[in-house]
């Protein structure tokens, strides 16, 4: 039987369908498609990451051509198919304690204020991070917060993160919760400790996974933040939305950071990658590490 799995895999890659290079044409409609539902924006010398990334989807579709591909998505037949694409065209790098500057300023800036707030309000934390990827950012949001607050001050609905991202395939990597050694190295070792299970799945692979304690501060969700109008009945004190602005049109732009101050309280803070300068934000005061503070 193995064998014959064997034959007709190999039979099946021999039959693939060959996928044209898209025309200049084609490659016109995916960059205005990708405007329109995702807010990207596509320079002409992007022909190749259309091929790069849709090629495979195309021959499983056995499509020969970029035209067939849009007809096809543009019928409205499968929405599913739809998500695939925006699953395909969509950048996904994530990492713990990526640009750790961030989380050294929440500890000594940050940090401090929402306690002191909570001492005399008892308020509930809200964090979101927008664009979450594969979960690394926002489980090191967690991490730093339980470190920071505390187990008494952030159980019981005291402290909740939403994650969120348009590509449902990071997504499930990041309910998953489970990374390798090599995705984990830049976490403290005291941390690495503290919040992950180790999960051995091979002798060349193995896994260490987010324990209950960090998942339970934590709800990941699916949207895109080019719609109209958010799934999200709260205002946050911090949200995250890195390195994301970058891929943006301008006008996409503008609108996705006056959808996330909207979305702030009075006082909180937007944290943007760091390379992600020069933007003027409405409403709010630019600290530094571009993050800005609303007034």
């Amino acid at each position: 039987m193995l064998l014959d799995n064997s034959s007709d895999i190999v039979g099946t890659r021999a039959r693939l369908t060959k996928v044209n290079e898209p025309t200049d044409d084609e490659f016109k409609l995916f960059r205005d498609l990708v405007l329109k539902d995702l807010g990207l924006e596509w320079g002409d010398d992007k022909k190749y990451l259309l091929y790069a990334r849709l090629q495979r989807i195309l021959q499983e579709h056995q499509l020969e051509t970029f035209q067939s591909y849009y007809d096809y998505i543009e019928s409205g037949e499968n929405m599913k198919d739809r998500q695939l694409l925006h699953n395909a065209v969509t950048t996904t790098k994530s990492g713990f304690y990526r640009e750790k500057q961030h989380f050294e300023f929440l500890r000594e800036n940050v940090f401090p204020v929402m306690k002191d707030q909570n001492n005399t309000t008892h308020s509930k934390l809200r964090f979101w991070s927008a664009g979450c990827s594969s979960g690394e950012e926002t489980y090191t949001l967690a991490m730093e917060a339980h470190e920071f607050f505390g187990k008494a001050m952030i159980s019981n609905g005291g402290l909740r993160i939403l994650g969120s991202d348009v590509n449902t395939g990071v997504l499930e990597s990041a309910i998953n919760g489970g990374y390798s050694e090599e995705q984990t190295s830049t976490i403290p070792a005291a941390l690495q400790k503290r919040f992950f299970i180790p999960e051995p799945v091979g002798k060349n692979d193995p896994q260490r996974k987010i324990n209950r304690e960090i998942k339970k501060l934590i709800q990941f969700r699916q949207f895109n933040l080019m719609a109209n109008v958010y799934p999200i009945a709260t205002k946050f004190q911090l949200i995250f939305c890195r390195n994301l602005l970058y891929y943006l049109h301008p006008d996409k732009r503008e609108y996705l950071l006056k959808k996330l101050v909207d979305h702030l309280e009075t006082g909180g803070w937007l944290v943007l990658g760091i390379t992600e300068t020069g933007y003027k934000v409405e409403g709010m005061e630019k600290l530094s590490l571009s993050i800005y503070q609303k007034s």
